[in-house]
């Protein structure tokens, strides 16, 4: 029996990317997760990493996950207090033919425009390192002003 046997490899993946305001932080960032219907998973980080065979799915394909599930994510998460303040985050997942796709985050102090080239431009850069062709990206963005306390998140949600 091999070690891979054992392993989790997500099937397909859901892009998304959400933003909100509240009173701070944390609720910021769940008002975010409940805009689009995701609040009630619990979320895990991972690397950057899909498997060959690994295709976007729709949203809707998260809704008859059970709620209170763990769900396994490469998250770009931003939050500020400043009010007027412009936050944006991204998240890019680049697919190859010859090898495993590529997932770039980014988030900063700029336009949604700015933070989807940047993680592009990163994607593109880990699947170059794997001395492969890019066969096609998909980005998700999203920007917030700040009143508060807000958040912007994008999410690549794994599935299995």
């Amino acid at each position: 029996m091999t070690a891979s046997c054992c392993m989790l490899a997500p099937h397909s993946y859901v892009l998304l990317s959400t933003d909100a305001d509240s009173d701070t932080p944390l609720n910021a960032f769940d008002e975010a997760l409940r805009a689009r219907g995701v609040a009630n998973f619990n979320f895990i980080g991972v690397s950057s990493i899909l498997p060959r065979y690994c295709r976007q799915a729709p949203l809707s394909e998260v809704r008859d996950i059970q709620e209170g599930s763990f769900m396994y994510c490469v998250m770009s998460r931003i939050e500020s207090d400043t009010p007027g303040a412009t936050i944006s985050s991204a998240i890019a997942c680049a697919t190859t033919t010859s090898t495993v796709g590529c997932v770039a985050e980014f988030n900063g102090h700029c336009s949604g425009t700015e933070a989807e080239r940047e993680a592009i431009r990163r994607a593109r850069a880990m699947v170059a390192s794997r001395d492969a062709e890019v066969e096609s990206i998909e980005v998700t963005s999203a920007t917030h002003v700040v009143k508060q306390c807000g958040c912007s998140v994008s999410l690549c949600l794994l599935l299995y």
